[in-house]
């Protein structure tokens, strides 16, 4: 049920700054216990389910609109083209 909590919560909020810290706060957790959460549950971190969950995103936006990749990489949460390029390499 937790985890099911934090992944809605992140997909609404997937275009803001989103730590691990906060999210902890927001399951009320401590950050360590938090992504002891992430990898038992979804087999990965807090960062790297988010970055997923941002990419993700940004490929449905580039197949479904004709967004500039500046807005789309600001609606996903990468702060600039740079980033999001990065993270599509990784």
């Amino acid at each position: 049920r937790r985890i099911e909590d934090l992944r809605h919560h992140i997909l609404r909020n997937i275009g803001s700054r989103l730590t691990v810290v906060e999210l902890a706060e927001y399951a009320h957790v401590s950050d360590r216990h938090l992504t002891r959460i992430f990898k038992t549950e979804l087999g990965t971190t807090p960062h790297a389910y988010i970055e997923s969950v941002r990419v993700e995103k940004a490929r449905n936006e580039l197949e479904s609109s004709d967004a500039t990749l500046e807005r789309i990489a600001s609606v996903c949460g990468f702060g600039t083209v740079d980033t999001l390029v990065r993270a599509f390499r990784r």
